[in-house]
């Protein structure tokens, strides 16, 4: 399938805690729908991760997709794999299937190798910021 055969991009919303915070299903579709809306793009129904810590499934079961759709729309980077090699893995597999991944709450995007570090350098400013704070305090 050619990049022009290629429709929308797929949400992709969590049902466990983003970031510390529960966010209603309703919440996060409504962020990716303006998100699309603003940037003219095309937005297919979104995918809910399994509320169980650390699942991916449903974000794995987007692969098989990728040849038909332009990419997947995440509701925020706070939902991408806490493990970098997890990461890469995504990073790898969205790009060789010619399609990108962008996060609506943070309007950010990966359309190419050249926009992960960025990603990872915010990513490492967080986890760094835990590590910093004491736990009462992130509460």
């Amino acid at each position: 399938m050619s990049a022009t055969n290629r429709r929308g991009w797929r949400g992709y919303a969590f049902s466990r805690p983003i970031a510390g915070s529960t966010i209603p299903h309703r919440v996060q579709n409504l962020v990716l729908r303006t998100y699309a809306d603003r940037y003219g793009l095309l937005f297919l129904l979104s995918v809910f991760e399994y509320h169980h810590e650390g699942s991916f499934m449903m974000l794995e079961s987007l692969y098989e997709a990728l040849p038909s759709i332009e990419g997947i729309l995440f509701y925020s980077l706070n939902m991408l794999p806490e493990e970098r090699a997890a990461r890469e893995r995504l990073y790898d597999t969205v790009l060789a299937g010619g399609a990108g991944l962008r996060f609506a709450l943070e309007e950010l995007q990966i359309l190419s190798r050249a926009d992960i570090p960025l990603i990872e350098d915010l990513l490492a400013v967080k986890s760094l910021a835990r590590a910093r704070v004491p736990a009462e305090m992130l509460s």
